[in-house]
């Protein structure tokens, strides 16, 4: 008997000690346990049936209370658990989803990426191949029976309008303007753009770096263009003419106007404040 009521008064200081079981036992209720449960040992060495019967009734009643109590909490935690447990299997299912599995290599893009390597020119390269001219290149050294030490480089022009060369120990065409570029500074940009916007001026002070939007900046009027003027575009529907500019992907609405000379002069001014050294209008 007397060691149930002990375990009844180590529930109590349990309770006492730990915040989460005081969030559901109030502190009158864990003094009346407590003081029941230490009047016993008295009662019962007195000897006073009365006193022990009410006091186990008493203790009885604030025991069931706090199993209640106890019940709750285990509840309470084990929803809690729960939902982490879910949480933490929600979140692995949806990174795996997420999660994109690596694409298997093949052998023919490996092959293609070894050779792309191996076709690559350094600057030390080219100048141990070449000789810079007034925007020629010159052989250094022998190519087979066709060229020779000191032979002109031969150029092909492209149908775009520019001019490639071929290297026989790289089986390779490049693109003369960037090999000059590399040669001269050493690192080849994203691309090469040409000051004059002759695209057959090799000179090495014609070339210059730029962007892919730089580079259309200085693009000739599209063929489809039926204006005449670079910018300008007819509205079939108002029979006027729309003078409009694009720069990084974004089009500029600048107006609408009679003649097409009108609107080409409103597209010159803003093709020299937004595409600057780059702007050309025809």
């Amino acid at each position: 008997m007397i060691r149930f009521f002990q375990g009844i008064k180590r529930a109590a200081d349990f309770f006492s000690i730990h915040p989460d079981g005081l969030s559901f036992v109030t502190e009158r209720r864990l003094k009346d346990l407590e003081a029941s449960v230490s009047r016993l040992p008295k009662a019962i060495e007195d000897r006073n049936l009365t006193r022990i019967i009410n006091l186990e009734h008493e203790s009885y009643k604030n025991f069931c209370e706090l199993e209640q109590i106890v019940e709750r909490i285990v509840t309470i935690l084990e929803k809690t658990l729960d939902k982490k447990e879910v949480s933490t299997q929600s979140l692995a299912v949806e990174q795996a989803k997420t999660t994109k599995k690596p694409k298997a290599l093949k052998l023919q893009a490996v092959e293609e990426e070894v050779e792309k390597v191996k076709s690559t020119l350094t600057q030390r390269e080219v100048k141990r191949l070449f000789t810079y001219r007034d925007g020629e290149l010159y052989w250094k050294v022998d190519q087979g029976n066709k060229s020779k030490k000191g032979d002109k480089a031969h150029f092909y022009l492209n149908a775009a309008g520019y001019y490639y060369l071929y290297i026989p120990s790289k089986q390779k065409l490049y693109n003369v303007s960037r090999l000059i570029f590399l040669m001269f500074h050493g690192y080849l940009p994203e691309y090469v753009s040409y000051i004059d916007n002759n695209s057959q001026n090799t000179r090495i002070e014609n070339l210059r770096t730029a962007t892919c939007s730089q580079v259309k900046c200085s693009a000739k009027r599209p063929k489809n263009n039926s204006s005449g003027y670079k910018g300008v575009y007819l509205h079939k529907k108002k029979g006027k003419y729309i003078a409009q500019i694009k720069k990084n992907k974004k089009h500029y609405y600048l107006g609408l106007f009679k003649t097409p000379e009108e609107a080409h002069k409103v597209y010159c001014k803003a093709a020299k404040k937004l595409h600057g050294e780059f702007a050309r209008v025809a």
